[in-house]
């Protein structure tokens, strides 16, 4: 094999290696982020890789890349034929009018397509680094280590599951890292690199694989990460930890004492006792909850405010509160009744709403603000028990898939256990209350210090319902999710605080209550049909505040069935507006089924070039030498002796003879002519040497004598 093949061969094997390595930091973006389609931008990140293997000119490459760039946006925002060049007009305004937002780094409010357009070039400016990194550089040990950190901060902090790609990163990573050594030994002494070398890499790197899975593993010796690190950022890292109650925006991982902290987060003068919302999470991962759809902030009216929560219920109407915020903690947020309808704060506050999980922001001057003190009105609901009996069906397609969710290594006597408990009851509602009920009269325990920690193999539910059977109100309202979801009906985990603790009687309206951090709490919705979300408190030693009439029927319907209809329409009409609206974001969930290349002109062109281009690096030390050739006898009159010598090098170089690292001109043309069985070689070499060491012009006869013995030997190289 020369060397000119082997090159070649590890050239390929780096950047197939490279790609893969890279392909990881993408792989996790559609668990972890709102981005669809991530197929488009690993196809994009695999052409950029493959046009900087192929070496093409900078005029060449550079629009190949653009107008794949262009392709892909196309693809994904517009419709249409990519030829008919309207929607570059569109995509330039989209840009222009995005362009503040850029500057003043408000990623937000930036559109998906720019947001898109720019994904694409840092993917194109991250596969040349890695190009750069791997072929000239040769030295890729920062980005592997950066590689296995960004998987180890998904794995711990989000519910990508990095097992795997961790594995595939340290194999691919050590085959890298070898590779590059022994180039790098090549270029450096001179070595002759074995192509059998990469086989007893390889084969160390499967040794030590194996090596490693047989080996005893130690347990983890962080049960909950999260914790210690919070724990860590305050000065504690040493020593026993508990975290304080109150509300935390991270609940990936539940479990775990705490002790009480009795600071006053607000007061509230209400009419009636009543929970404070802040939050929904859907997600549950099998150590906690999370949020599935990263869903942008919407602007919403403060005097008409209607979040969906319910749809069909008995209220009493236009109650007041007024709260003041005292201690909010390091995570600004809104408490408020189930049933808002209007808030009042200081003019220039915007209120803006997460429409999937319900909570509410506050904005002033483009920048969130904490309010001090607010005035809201809100309905009382009243749940007709006969009503929630009769909506057992109907449940939207949307609601259905997103609120049922489980893990599929969630063990089966947890359902089994749901049947058991709801064996008796025929609705929704009294399967419902039966398993609610079921934590008062069972044997679990309500505690906050003596509360384990779901190990790596164990769920979190089954490991409170079926082991410790102690916890506090994170353990039964997931625990009561849980079993609602394994029996098909959609149940959500809602955060927030309890109704506070009475303070004082202000008027005969109004009282005055206390909520403290001590005071945070959560609780469970489920779904009813033409209804909405009604709550439900599993929590023992906790009591479930709404009010449950035994009406027949809500006051304001005819029948439940007609609830339901008008509900499931809505919930189409909704969806279907979405469905249109994220019709150019997501046109396709697969890329390799769905496109048919719809240009086809394009597409041709591009499958023409792509053989073409293939079939000359494929066959370039044959044609190479000729095309080198054509262009000295072209210009031979023009050319110097400096410009004749680099085109000899270039030819003995695709012949395989580079000359080598500490390897004097001398003893490089006495090799050439050795391996060739040729003179010439040495001659040129004299005369070479007269014109990088001697300032003195060369006669036409030298001239002459340079060009006779480099046609000899040109010749000789290509025969």
């Amino acid at each position: 094999m020369t060397n000119q093949r082997q090159s070649y061969i590890y050239n390929i094997s780096l950047y197939i290696l490279g790609f893969i390595l890279f392909w990881e930091w993408l792989r996790p973006l559609e668990v972890v982020t709102d981005t669809a389609n991530s197929i488009y931008f690993v196809i994009f990140t695999a052409v950029c890789f493959l046009l900087y293997f192929f070496k093409l000119p900078f005029w060449l490459s550079m629009p190949l890349r653009f107008v794949f760039l262009l392709f892909i946006l196309h693809r994904l925002f517009f419709e249409g034929s990519f030829l008919q060049l309207d929607w570059i007009s569109n995509l330039y305004g989209d840009i222009v009018l995005n362009s503040q937002a850029l500057f003043n780094s408000q990623w937000m409010n930036m559109s998906d397509l720019v947001r898109s357009f720019l994904f694409l070039v840092l993917l194109w400016v991250m596969s040349y680094l890695i190009h750069y990194w791997l072929i000239q550089a040769k030295r890729i040990f920062g980005f592997y280590i950066l590689t296995i950190v960004y998987l180890g901060i998904l794995d711990t902090f989000t519910r990508y599951d990095a097992g795997d790609a961790i594995v595939r990163t340290i194999i691919i990573g050590f085959i890298m890292l070898g590779s590059l050594q022994m180039f790098r030994l090549k270029e450096r002494e001179g070595v002759k690199v074995r192509s059998y070398w990469l086989l007893t890499l390889s084969a160390m790197v499967a040794l030590s694989i194996f090596v490693g899975f047989q080996a005893p593993m130690a347990g983890p010796q962080w049960p909950d990460p999260v914790p210690f690190i919070k724990s860590a950022a305050k000065g504690q890292l040493f020593g026993n930890t508990v975290n304080k109650i109150g509300y935390d925006v991270d609940d990936s991982r539940l479990g775990g004492a705490f002790i009480n902290d009795d600071t006053v987060v607000f007061t509230a003068e209400v009419g009636k006792a009543h929970y404070w919302r802040i939050e929904s999470k859907d997600y549950y991962t099998g150590k906690g909850w999370e949020v599935t759809e990263n869903a942008p902030r919407v602007l919403i009216e403060k005097g008409n405010i209607n979040l969906g929560i319910l749809e069909n219920v008995d209220k009493e109407k236009n109650l007041t509160a007024k709260i003041n915020v005292t201690n909010i903690g390091a995570n600004p947020h809104i408490a408020y009744p189930v049933d808002l309808r209007s808030i009042e704060t200081d003019r220039g506050v915007q209120l803006l709403v997460d429409p999937f999980t319900g909570k509410l922001y506050t904005e002033k001057n483009g920048e969130g603000v904490q309010l001090t003190s607010y005035e809201i009105t809100y309905d009382y609901p009243s749940f007709s028990t006969g009503a929630l009996k009769l909506a057992n069906s109907g449940d939207n397609a949307y609601i259905k898939e997103m609120y049922t969710q489980l893990p599929a290594n969630l063990p089966e006597r947890v359902q089994q256990l749901a049947e058991e408990i709801t064996k008796n009851g025929a609705t929704r509602f009294e399967k419902a209350k039966a398993i609610e009920a079921y934590f008062s009269i069972g044997d679990y325990e309500y505690h906050t210090k003596d509360v384990a920690v779901p190990g790596e193999d164990q769920d979190y539910v089954d490991q409170f319902l079926f082991e410790t059977k102690k916890g506090y109100c994170d353990n039964f309202s997931t625990s009561m999710v849980v079993l609602l979801r394994s029996l098909d009906i959609p149940a959500r985990w809602v955060k927030g605080y309890t109704q506070g603790e009475y303070v004082d009687t202000i008027n005969p309206d109004k009282d005055l209550y206390e909520v403290r951090n001590s005071n945070a709490h959560s609780w469970v919705e489920v779904y009813f049909p033409g209804i909405g979300w009604v709550p439900f408190e599993p929590t023992r030693g906790f009591t479930n505040l709404n009010t449950f009439t035994e009406t027949a029927i809500p006051a304001n319907s005819q029948t439940i069935q007609d609830s339901t209809q008008q509900a499931d329409q809505k919930e189409n009409e909704v969806k279907q507006k979405e469905n249109e609206k994220n019709k150019d974001k997501s046109k396709s969930v697969n890329f390799l089924q769905d496109i048919q290349i719809p240009i086809k002109e394009i597409g041709i062109v591009l499958g023409i070039a792509a053989v073409l281009l293939g079939l000359l690096m494929k066959y370039k030390t044959r044609w190479y030498p000729y095309w080198i050739l054509m262009k000295v006898r072209v210009r031979k009159d023009k050319l110097t002796p400096n410009q004749i010598f680099e085109t000899l090098f270039a030819l003995l170089k695709n012949k395989g003879l580079k000359i080598q690292s500490g390897e004097t001109l001398r003893e490089y043309a006495e090799r050439v002519d050795r391996q060739l069985g040729t003179i010439e070689m040495k001659k040129i070499m004299e005369i070479y040497e007269k014109v990088l060491y001697s300032n003195s012009k060369q006669k036409e006869e030298e001239m002459a004598a340079i060009v006779d013995l480099w046609e000899n030997l040109v010749k000789k190289i290509l025969s």
